[in-house]
């Protein structure tokens, strides 16, 4: 059962957000103001569904101090108050406002088929009887909270090159503390992170016991994958053009909101 888990986990590393051309563009600091609010803009309609999807694979689960582990994950992202921070939506919402996006303009409704493939995906291996549980374990839960950390190749996080590179202020980056971009060390994932992604792993090991269900959590797993980076690559395709002079905060954060 390890063996399989660690398949899994390989997976999601051969896949990471950082074999991206999206996440390397913002990583190395090139993203311009239309590229960063498209990136907030595509990006909220899924992370609007993140707590409904963990509530979906709760419901499944038997055991009660697993089950109470994802309530204690769906508390902390829809109130911060474990980390004393706030609702994780509202601080990504934060992010958007710091680099020209107005609260009132982020919607659910995405036109972009890219998107709406991960939501309808997700919302199946989550909150489906046609699904088992474990699948959502495995292509959301996992795939989300065991992400390696987003850091370039000299180790610099999110979180470092959205403060000392878009020069971003205090008030946009609460979100990038809490999500595989953190300066926690040298693995770069806060330790909220750490916690939620051993329970899904723990999930797996626990109730995904026979290789029907294994199959189904890879296969699930696989597409999930493949529907975020066609997502990832769509937003670059559609807000980058590389002629544009990359975001700075100062320069730039004065003169457009969208």
């Amino acid at each position: 059962m390890t063996g399989f888990v660690d398949d899994l986990d390989q997976m999601i590393r051969a896949r990471r957000k950082m074999t991206s051309p999206l996440y390397r563009t913002i990583l190395a600091g090139r993203a311009s103001q239309p590229l960063l609010a498209g990136f907030v803009r595509h990006r909220w309609p899924i992370k609007n569904m993140w707590t409904r999807n963990i509530l979906g694979i709760a419901s499944g689960v038997e055991d009660h101090r697993l089950r109470a582990s994802l309530v204690e994950n769906v508390y902390e992202e829809e109130t911060g108050a474990l980390s004393r921070s706030k609702r994780h939506l509202e601080t990504f919402a934060d992010f958007g406002a710091a680099v020209g996006v107005d609260r009132d303009s982020l919607t659910t409704d995405d036109p972009r088929p890219e998107t709406r493939a991960v939501i309808d995906h997700n919302i199946s291996v989550c909150n489906s009887s046609e699904a088992h549980f474990t699948a959502g374990v495995a292509s959301v839960l996992l795939l989300m909270e065991g992400q390696p950390p987003i850091v370039d190749e000299q180790g610099g996080s999110m979180l470092a090159v959205m403060r000392d590179v878009y020069q971003l202020p205090s008030s946009g980056l609460e979100f990038f503390v809490h999500h595989a971009s953190a300066d926690e060390g040298a693995d770069g994932v806060s330790e909220l992170e750490d916690e939620h992604a051993e329970a899904a792993r723990e999930l797996l090991r626990r109730y995904c016991t026979t290789e029907e269900l294994r199959e189904a959590a890879r296969d699930a797993l696989a597409r999930a994958l493949e529907l975020r980076h066609r997502h990832f690559d769509m937003i670059l395709a559609t807000s980058y053009d590389p002629a544009e002079q990359p975001f700075r905060y100062e320069a730039d954060a004065a003169h457009a909101t969208v």
